[in-house]
């Protein structure tokens, strides 16, 4: 990256308060702990911290430019630069939008109420095959995560896959202004965050705001089942095809069949019918999957390129991350983040890669479900039930409602635990569990569930030895 400083004012309609107009800035951060020489420092505020409080550390660590919307107390060091706005994060979207204007490559935009991140991992392992390609990492994928990702593209990149997410209407709109997606993948509209957006009708035009900014010649990708979001989708005039089970689906399912190491589909892509192999055993993941094929032969990745590739998939931190243990045992990590649907495909990927041991699943609380809140962790817990679950440990004041679910679906009380907080559960499961378990660890990012997996794959390992 190499910004101008006058590249910069133009772009978020800044003025220079401070030093000289000339010069350029190499990086950009929103965060003080990590300052590049020559960085261009962005000071937002947030409910814990004004980042203008910080302004004068990041120069101190090399920055060259700062951004601020009100005065910064100190003393500005001579050859530092501070380019004053009307509002901080609005100048941060502005500058993303600009800077990924210089670069004329197709960039997808992935959203959905479940499955984004996966169908985005897939998407962009697989044109990593032909291209240099950006993704966006961790959970980068807000107004503030998004443009630091457009941050990074730089000139070697040839694609980029960008998640969007939201919590209401008009964010999707904002992220995709400044994103410029060439095509976009809807993967559903489910009911998550429904208690800031109300209702499904809403989510379905919240994720297709997106729809609004594809490329004259770009198209947009959608899950074809879901009826809501085709009739919402209809509603822009942007080249459009289905992904499903439904007969009149584009890149049709027409067949999947779960193995100990993954599964197996069968999909009819526009006429001509292929046989792929995903290695993680969820049925659930058909969906992602053909989504994330069909999005890049429509690219133009030759579709026995794209499958050959997925094969080879691997998944990303915390998303149904697989440990193998000694004597036959496993960790199933999977706690980037829940809801009713990714809980039913985590618990399906457990059952079938049990091999030894029991299969214990270790669920918290799902956040953001609204008026379904008490049901969906009721239907979690039936699904545990019918996963053939041999020991239930829930986390949370929310996690009770699971255990509930699990007990009227006719589990056994004596298999079912449930905990306030993940200091109890790991005491127990340090206690009740051996190497032979395959162990399931799922809840909302918020519970931070990372944590109970580290604390007991250090237990299981020192254990061991």
């Amino acid at each position: 990256m190499r910004m101008a400083i006058d590249f910069i004012c133009r772009s978020i309609e800044g003025k220079v308060v401070w030093g000289e107009k000339s010069g350029y800035v190499y990086s950009v951060s929103t965060d003080s702990r990590d300052i590049g020489n020559e960085c261009l420092f962005i000071a937002l505020r947030g409910e814990r911290f004004d980042g203008h409080d910080f302004v004068l550390e990041a120069f101190a660590k090399g920055a060259y430019a700062a951004v601020v919307d009100r005065d910064v107390p100190g003393e500005i060091p001579a050859g530092k630069v501070v380019i004053k706005v009307a509002d901080t994060l609005k100048a941060l979207q502005m500058l993303a939008k600009s800077y990924r204007e210089r670069f004329k490559i197709p960039v997808i935009a992935v959203t959905g109420s479940v499955g984004k991140t996966t169908t985005k991992e897939i998407i962009a392992s697989l044109l990593a095959r032909r291209f240099n390609t950006l993704k966006t990492e961790g959970n980068f994928n807000n107004d503030i995560g998004v443009p630091l990702t457009l941050f990074k593209l730089e000139a070697h990149h040839q694609a980029a896959v960008i998640e969007l997410a939201m919590r209401a209407l008009g964010e999707i709109d904002r992220l995709s202004y400044m994103v410029k997606p060439h095509a976009a993948v809807i993967t559903n509209v489910e009911p998550v965050h429904l208690e800031t957006l109300g209702s499904m009708e809403n989510i379905a035009r919240a994720k297709c705001e997106v729809l609004k900014y594809i490329d004259p010649d770009g198209f947009a990708l959608i899950n074809g089942d879901n009826q809501l979001l085709r009739k919402t989708a209809a509603n822009y005039s942007c080249r459009k095809y289905t992904f499903g089970y439904n007969n009149d689906c584009d890149f049709r399912i027409v067949k999947v069949e779960s193995k100990n190491k993954g599964i197996n589909i069968v999909a009819d892509m526009r006429g001509k019918v292929y046989k792929m192999f995903f290695p993680l055993p969820a049925s659930k993941l058909a969906y992602n999957v053909v989504a994330g094929v069909a999005a890049c032969h429509l690219l133009g990745i030759d579709m026995h390129d794209a499958i050959s590739a997925l094969a080879h998939y691997e998944a990303g931190d915390n998303r149904l991350r697989v440990i193998n243990l000694s004597w036959g045992g496993k960790i199933i990590d999977d706690t980037y983040n829940a809801n009713p649907l990714s809980m039913e495909a985590a618990l399906e990927t457990g059952k079938n890669l049990r091999e030894k041991g029991r299969l214990v699943a270790v669920l918290g609380d799902m956040y953001e479900l609204g008026s379904y809140e008490i049901e969906g962790h009721l239907e979690v817990g039936k699904k545990a039930s019918q996963n053939r679950v041999d020991i239930l440990v829930t986390v949370g004041k929310l996690g009770k409602y699971i255990a509930q679910g699990a007990l009227q679906a006719g589990m056994s009380p004596d298999k079912v635990y449930s905990f306030a907080d993940k200091e109890e559960a790991f005491s127990f499961l340090c206690a009740h569990l051996d190497n032979e378990d395959t162990v399931l660890f799922k809840a909302s990012r918020g519970m931070k569930m990372e944590v109970l997996v580290e604390r007991y794959l250090d237990f299981m390992e020192n254990r061991d030895k």
